[in-house]
């Protein structure tokens, strides 16, 4: 594709830096979710990272970076948005503040222990209004970034899909298939980004 095109030539810090950024932006926006981020990145490291880190090292690394890229935005939702602006009229409406789920949420949120509830919202619920609903009720960020740390089995499946659906589209010089197998496997990787989200969210 043109972004893998794109990135081809620069160093892979360099394209750390870039989905970083972009990742950040677009998870301080209400209604992007995390899984085009994760995605991406599997797709963008992998291809740009295999030769200096090996295709497997590479998609290890895409999920390590997708990790922070959400720890990082939940941290900036959180402080930034929750805790600054959470006053803010439009942004309470923005959380759905007076929502029948929303208020569930802050029963189960404010809870000063660390609960499967906690965790199965921290995770499977929506990335924003959650995040910031956390600044909202001035809850402190490291116990919640530690409530977030499961999402890795959101985030691995997905950065695999991605790096999947990159390696299946790698050919060698006649032109057969390096990877004939890696489109059966992104298949495999987004029945279990189904099977987790389901298991998020119904929890």
């Amino acid at each position: 594709s043109w972004l893998i095109e794109y990135t081809a030539p620069m160093n892979i810090l360099v394209v750390t830096g870039i989905v970083t950024f972009v990742g950040m932006i677009l998870f301080l926006l209400p209604p992007i979710p995390g899984i085009p981020i994760y995605l991406t990145a599997g797709i963008v490291l992998v291809s740009v990272g295999q030769e200096s880190l090996g295709l497997w090292g590479s998609i290890g690394y895409a999920c390590a970076v997708s990790i922070l890229i959400k720890l990082l935005a939940c941290v900036m939702q959180q402080k930034m948005i929750g805790e600054l602006f959470g006053r803010s009229v439009a942004v309470r409406q923005m959380v759905g503040i007076n929502s029948e789920g929303i208020r569930a949420m802050r029963v189960v949120l404010s809870d000063p222990r660390l609960t499967m509830n906690k965790v199965f919202i921290l995770v499977g619920g929506p990335d924003w209004p959650v995040s910031v609903l956390c600044g909202i009720l001035g809850l402190d960020a490291l116990p919640i970034l530690i409530g977030t740390l499961p999402v890795a089995a959101l985030v691995v499946p997905t950065v695999f899909a991605g790096s999947f659906a990159y390696m299946g589209s790698i050919e060698n010089e006649d032109g057969v298939d390096l990877y004939p197998w890696a489109d059966t496997m992104a298949a495999v990787a987004s029945a279990i980004i189904a099977a987790c989200m389901g298991l998020f969210t119904l929890s």
